[in-house]
Formats: C-alpha cells, structure tokens, sequence
C-alpha cells in the first residue's frame, strides 16, 4: 500500500508576464482612445449632416439641401432672392432658427434667424442690424466631420446629406430678371417726359424745369441720339408730360403757389385749367401720366410720401398709398401710369421693388423685384441712379443710368404692368 505525503505542497507553474503581453494591452488602451471618438464623430456627422440637409430646404427650398452641401454660394444667392422678396416686417428665417440652434449651439444664431427681412443688410433699408454672412458663419464643416470621423465612415459625407422625413420646405425663390443694356436715354432728374412714335421712330423729351432734351431711337430703344425738341414732330412736348400721339398733356406751374405745387393741364397745346396739390410744405418727386391722367407721388418730409391723380380739367385728388410706404426709406421713387394702371418703382439700396393698382389706389398688388444688383451680373459692377419708368408704345420700361457715361443704363420691360419683367432690347 503507497503512501501519500499530505504535507507535501503541490507544485504551482509559474506564468512569465512577457513583453508581447503588455504590448497587446498597451494597444488595446490605444486603440480605444483612439476609435472612441471617431465612433463618436460618425454618429454625430450622421445626425449633423440630417440636420444640415433640413436646414438647407427650410432657408432656400427645394433646391436648398444640394445646393448648401455642393454650391454654398449660390445657396446663399437663393436665400438672398427669399430674403429681399419678402415684406420688411416679416421674419422670413423664424422657421429655421431651432435648426440653425442645433447645427451650431450658439443662441445668437437662432436670434439672428428670428431678425425681420428689414433688419438684414441686403433688404436695402438704412439701421440694418444683421447680414446674411452671419447667419452662415458658424455652420459646421462637414468635410471636416468627416474626416474626423475616419474608418467609421463607410460612404461619402455628401451621400450622407438627405433630409428627414417631413422637413420644412421653403418654396422655391424665382430668379429676377436679366436686364438688357440701352445708350443715350437719359431720364434721371427730368420729371416731365413726352413720348412719341412716328415712322422716323421713337422719340423721348425729358425736361426738368430749365432744359429740354430729345433723344431718338431708330432701333426700338437699343441706342438714342440727340435730336432737336423744337421739330415738328414733337411741337407741345417741351417741359411736359404726353403720351404716344395724345393731344392732352401735363405740366408744372413754373411760378410756386403758396397754396402747393400745382398741375397745369393742356390740350392741343393750349392751357386748359389747373389744380394745386397737396400744401406748401409739400414736394413733387415723380410724374407719369398716360392719354388722360398724370399721377403724382409729392415727399411732405419725414418720409410721408402722398399719391395723387389729376385727370384732365378735374381738381388732383389724394389716393391711398401701397402699405409699403409706411415709415418708407428709399433712394429713389418714380410712378408712371400706362392703360389706366398706376406702377410705381421704389429703390432701395441695390433693389429696386414694383408696386402697382388697377383701380385707382384702392388695391395695390404685393411687390414684386425688378432688379437686384447682387443677382445680376450684369448689374454688380459699377454705380447707378434710381430707376425710372417710362410707358412708351404700349409697353412699360425701367431704365435705370449708370453714374458713369462710359457704361450703358440697364433696361427692362413689362407688359403686364409691372407684375413680370424682360430684358428691353
């Protein structure tokens, strides 16, 4: 029978921590803190590029996810054609202001979205506070993301930029039109304008109260020449307001009534009565008229601007202003008046909107935009004067005249009174 020893101690192996060993651990700390937070940064590009997507249709519409993801600057342009489309009182960006919040973080972001169209620097008015470069300043990288959040990004970032279900979607902004170019018209600063059309052509006399200047047009208005305003052709145009081939015509008092500015009313050259205007405080600062009527816009000062009609031998009366002129800020103002239509061009800044009524002041039509100088290419270089307005053979033309005589003016028509608008020419 055998013996066991049950004190004797069992033998334990003995394992050799090796180096390889350490080196594993070491790498599997490493790799850790290194996958960490790229695992981290997918997840967030994922959720962040969602957001950019949904941000893009709610500030610049259909278009606008694509755009800001492949063209920011013309993503910007369209957010611009919004922006200076909509009433000065209204907060266009407010519905995009938790998204521009969770994009960036920052609350001054969503309060900059929440500005009214008029506060922004490119809506044309004086004491802007904001500008759409801020509103794009702190929008994340996401091609940065991206790269932050390598091997865990499987696709491209730009694959990644796809909406939500049920974002908000702006409507899409129309494109202003493209003015064409024309020579030698020169209206700025004339208040009376005549026009006539004979086989000869088209004729202009644009007076001011001290000259008279004609300008023809054999080319239907792509290039004028000076002419004489004493011709047959245009006898009882001079220092009035007429219209294509219209034996009235419409005047101003060259001796300043204490009553206010008066209206002198022709008919085939012979003076045929006259009608003060609003009071002595007040002053003209546009005249149109069509074969019958001349409509008059007169600045009382403080920005009250007042729209006025004077048919012929009738006594001028006040008519209801558009509701843009409340507390209006304009470079520039011209009326014209085409068919028995009233059309009004306002300049601010690099805008020019249009505003118009078909039944005397009683209504008028939202505004629309004419030109834009930051959207036109054509427009961005150089310095021009207000636009005017023109009614010339049935057709309604702006022209607005560069500051320099080496740059032609910029021209476009209307056939619908102001509601779309062409190149002229």
């Amino acid at each position: 029978m055998a013996w066991v020893n049950v004190l004797e101690r069992p033998k334990i192996e003995r394992r050799v921590l090796r180096g390889r060993h350490l080196l594993g651990a070491l790498l599997c700390v490493l790799a850790a803190f290194w996958g960490l937070p790229r695992a981290r940064a997918a997840w967030r590009l994922h959720d962040t590029a969602v957001l950019f997507a949904d941000y893009g249709l709610c500030m610049a519409g259909p278009t606008g996810a694509v755009a800001l993801r492949d063209q920011p600057s013309e993503f910007w342009r369209l957010v611009r054609r919004r922006l200076v489309a909509s009433n000065s009182d209204e907060r266009v960006f407010a519905g995009c202001a938790a998204l521009a919040f969770r994009l960036t973080g920052a609350s001054s972001d969503a309060d900059a979205h929440q500005a009214q169209a008029g506060k922004f620097a490119e809506w044309g008015m004086p004491g802007a506070t904001v500008d759409l470069s801020q509103l794009g300043r702190a929008l994340p990288d996401l091609s940065e993301m991206g790269q932050a959040a390598w091997p865990f990004l499987r696709s491209s970032v730009a694959v990644l930029v796809k909406p939500s279900l049920g974002a908000k979607e702006a409507m899409h902004p129309l494109e202003t039109a493209k003015p064409g170019a024309t020579v030698g018209l020169q209206l700025h600063g004339r208040l009376l304008r005549s026009r006539r059309i004979t086989e000869r052509g088209l004729f202009v006399v644009a007076s001011n109260g001290h000259d008279t200047r004609a300008v023809r047009s054999r080319d239907r208005g792509r290039n004028w020449t000076p002419t004489s305003p004493w011709q047959a052709a245009l006898e009882g145009t001079s220092d009035r307001c007429s219209s294509d081939g219209s034996d009235r015509a419409f005047g101003l008092d060259g001796h300043r009534s204490t009553m206010g500015p008066a209206i002198v009313y022709y008919n085939s050259d012979a003076k045929t009565g006259q009608s003060v205007l609003g009071g002595p405080n007040h002053r003209i600062v546009s005249l149109g008229c069509d074969e019958s009527t001349a409509v008059v816009i007169t600045d009382a000062g403080n920005r009250e601007y007042g729209i006025w009609q004077c048919s012929s031998d009738l006594p001028c009366r006040a008519l209801p202003p558009p509701p843009i002129f409340q507390g209006l800020s304009a470079d520039g103002i011209d009326i014209a008046r085409i068919r028995g239509a009233i059309v009004i061009a306002i300049t601010q800044g690099p805008v020019v909107r249009v505003v118009s009524s078909r039944d005397e002041g009683r209504s008028y039509t939202p505004f629309t935009i004419a030109i834009d100088h930051a959207d036109c290419v054509i427009a961005e270089k150089g310095r021009y004067f207000p636009a005017q307005l023109l009614a010339i053979g049935g057709s309604l033309v702006m022209i607005e005249e560069a500051e320099s005589i080496s740059m032609p003016a910029l021209a476009l028509m209307s056939n619908d009174f102001g509601a779309s608008w062409h190149a002229w020419n």
